[in-house]
């Protein structure tokens, strides 16, 4: 045992006790739900009932759906949440329990859509809970030595106050090279960190330098990747090479952790849904009415615990596949595959999805491939832009599997560049269509 995390983790609980068990509250509520479906599919039934009455109370864009299912509700993107702020939000006033003014989180806009939502303080300590539980789910403890890669900046920066109380080491990306790789493993070694996360796209740049540089990380023993679908390649070289767990996280920051994998001894596992603080909904992808089990849908949640500005029935904008359930899912429905936005999803010269992972397949067999985005720009034409590490790179043979992929008739340009740049979230996007939104 470590001294200083079981410190760290023992006095933040100590505190939590001290003031009511505000977190510890919410922690054993989460386990109940996710471990005992029988208990929790009642408890959520309740959360939900609870939610819309309280927002077609005192919400004004709520009101008229009062004593109605939540199929009744409207289906609500981004936008629409902005168009509607002051007639969505709550004042505090109306919030039960409520401590102080609310938390306002501002999600990064990575899509050109930057949202600012109103958090109550129920819905913060559910969050802090979220983070503890699911984090031991895949073996993390909180407090434990952690590396938090992301773009950090004056809005997100911590303080050395806090890095030191929640024992964790920021990591700016926004600029990634050669040496900011060094520096990163020189981080975690000097510090025997346990745990990194961040974006799928960095954690595969570390471990192609790490595999590269013949560099071990023995104190390293899970990554968390987000935000970003992580590629079979990347899982392959942390787990063979850098010999650590790494899953993938799926969360968003206007609402918190939504789902996770479980430890895999294979190419990943279903994502387990947060069932404890969302109700989630499959649509179809050009109406909202519920997809079939087994069929690509678009992923809509019902946030059970934002009581400051309700998200009914939000359109998260990305897509996936549920299924009625999986190994240690405890009866609830899972989904099997998850894709990102819908903007991300790209077609064939026929009209039929090409998922994602389908092109990483492809080029992971490139071992002079750095990174690698692909784009389509019209029905019948794409972009794959490469980086590899050097100029002499016959690109016909990945034509000819990108073509038995998209079509005989698909028209496949090749750019070679020395840099993808990162969005403003710190996102790299390795699929984008420009065509069919």
């Amino acid at each position: 045992m470590k001294l200083i995390p079981y410190f760290l983790r023992t006095t933040y609980w100590i505190k939590d006790y001290i003031k009511g068990s505000p977190i510890r509250s919410h922690y054993n509520d989460i386990q109940t739900i996710m471990e005992n479906s029988g208990l929790g599919t009642e408890r959520r039934k309740q959360y939900l009932t609870d939610l819309l009455k309280h927002a077609t109370q005192y919400s004004a864009f709520y009101n008229q759906y009062k004593y109605t299912a939540i199929e009744a509700f409207p289906v609500v993107s981004k936008s629409v949440l902005i168009e509607n702020y002051d007639q969505i939000k709550i004042a505090s006033n109306k919030i039960p329990n409520q401590v102080g003014p609310v938390f306002i989180q501002t999600t990064s806009g990575s899509t050109g859509t930057p949202l600012s939502v109103p958090q109550d303080t129920r819905k913060r300590n559910r969050r802090v809970a979220e983070l503890k539980y699911f984090g031991e789910r895949v073996g993390f403890k909180s407090h434990d030595k952690l590396v938090h890669l992301r773009t950090w900046n004056r809005w997100q920066k911590k303080t050395p106050l806090q890095s030191l109380q929640e024992n964790i080491l920021p990591f700016n990306i926004t600029r990634i090279n050669h040496q900011k790789l060094e520096d990163l493993c020189s981080l975690i070694k000097k510090n025997n960190v346990v745990a990194l996360r961040g974006y799928a796209s960095s954690i595969d740049l570390l471990a192609r330098f790490v595999v590269e540089n013949d560099i071990k990380l023995p104190s390293l023993k899970l990554m968390i990747a987000g935000s970003e679908s992580l590629q079979d390649s990347t899982r392959e070289l942390v787990n063979r090479y850098i010999g650590c767990h790494i899953i993938s996280q799926y969360a968003n920051e206007e609402n918190g952790i939504l789902a996770q994998e479980e430890i895999s001894k294979g190419l990943g596992s279903p994502f387990y849904l947060n069932h404890a603080s969302y109700f989630f909904e499959i649509l179809k992808l050009d109406e909202d009415t519920p997809a079939e089990y087994g069929e690509l849908g678009r992923v809509v949640i019902t946030d059970l615990f934002n009581y400051a500005f309700p998200m009914i029935r939000y359109d998260t904008g990305d897509t996936g596949i549920m299924i009625k359930k999986a190994e240690h899912s405890n009866g609830y429905p899972v989904i099997s595959k998850l894709f990102g936005r819908r903007l991300d999803l790209v077609f064939d010269t026929k009209g039929n999805v090409v998922y994602p992972m389908a092109i990483a397949r492809i080029l992971k067999h490139y071992t002079r491939i750095i990174q690698w985005q692909f784009i389509q720009n019209s029905e019948r034409t794409y972009l794959l832009k490469l980086i590899v590490k050097n100029e002499n790179f016959n690109s016909e043979e990945i034509r000819k599997e990108l073509l038995i992929l998209f079509g005989d008739n698909a028209n496949i340009d090749f750019q070679f560049i020395n840099e993808i740049p990162v969005l403003a979230s710190g996102k790299r996007k390795p699929v984008t269509n420009n065509w069919k939104v």
